[in-house]
């Protein structure tokens, strides 16, 4: 049995595996063009670390991949282990991992916030940056995590909410529309493919992880989208879009509080996957989650590659 076919069998017995580490979402996304190094004891799996190799100037690279904000290393921790154990543990599962890896010019993942301890990939030259995300943790008082939003953000939400209302949607070639306007307004390249938002829609809708999100108005008109997906812990604000026309009518920060709602009412973390982009950040900062680091880690193995790649 291969690596990718024992990974298929503990993925789909393992409910506490992040969406972006399943089995079934990279061969939704990148069909056989991935791989997976694993760390088996016992006939158990204690780690993974998927990848996806590509070429650049005739070398090989793994770097971040679209919609997989998260990769990686994965652990899976006995129970019960002391402290100091666990430290241990982390070491060696990253080391039995890194053995595995392929030969690479570049190499580049961004690491789940469960991932804490990378000091086996610095031992092994790798650099790592810290990177900043929010998360909103499941409450049972929904209003206290309205309470924690900045006042202005309120007031945005609650002046939406006179005019727009939130429903669900399944035109993802909608959503993929508003994107590319939106991009052609700032005159920047949406360099996403329709097939691959697809390819993640229909993932997502077909196991029950995700679902179009839509604000209109009492004319129909579409003010903002959002593609929300989940796993059994956390939701992550993944693709989104706001029609330019009505930027400042507060639908996409009522999209957000409405899909905060909704996962909380699930029982579920709300993460906004980023972002280090500094008005981007500051959106984020207001709604009152938990400012939550997560690594950056990268090694440079050819200093040609590094020159070609300036």
């Amino acid at each position: 049995m291969s690596n990718k076919e024992k990974y298929k069998q503990w993925c789909e017995n393992n409910k506490d595996l992040p969406l972006f580490y399943r089995h079934g979402y990279y061969q939704a996304l990148f069909g056989n063009n991935w791989d997976v190094a694993l760390d088996i004891r016992d006939e158990k799996i204690v780690g993974c670390l998927p990848y996806i190799i590509r070429s650049k100037f005739g070398f090989k690279k793994i770097n971040p991949e679209l919609f997989l904000p998260y990769q990686g290393v994965w652990i899976n921790y006995p129970q019960n282990q002391k402290y100091a154990t666990k430290i241990g543990f982390e070491k060696e599962v990253c080391e039995n991992l890194l053995k595995q890896m392929p030969d690479v010019a570049f190499y580049h993942q961004m690491f789940h916030p469960n991932f804490t301890n990378w000091m086996a990939f610095y031992w092994k030259g790798f650099e790592q940056t810290t990177r900043y995300t929010y998360i909103i943790n499941y409450n049972p008082n929904i209003d206290a995590i309205f309470d924690a939003f900045k006042s202005n953000l309120k007031w945005d939400i609650r002046k939406a909410e006179k005019s727009i209302s939130i429903s669900t949607s399944e035109n993802i070639e909608q959503l993929y529309e508003l994107k590319k306007q939106d991009y052609n307004i700032k005159n920047i390249p949406l360099n996403v493919p329709f097939e691959k938002v697809n390819k993640l829609y229909e993932y997502c809708k077909s196991n029950n992880c995700g679902e179009l999100l839509t604000a209109t108005d009492d004319k129909a008109n579409i003010h903002a989208m959002m593609l929300l997906v989940w796993d059994e812990h956390t939701a992550y604000y993944l693709f989104s879009a706001t029609n330019h026309t009505f930027k400042n009518s507060g639908a996409m920060s009522l999209l957000i509080w409405e899909a905060i709602k909704k996962m909380n009412g699930l029982g579920k973390n709300f993460n906004f996957e980023g972002s280090m982009i500094k008005s981007i950040e500051k959106h984020f900062r207001s709604f009152g989650g938990i400012q939550t680091p997560y690594f950056s880690i990268k090694k440079n193995n050819s200093s040609l590659f590094k020159l070609l790649n300036r």
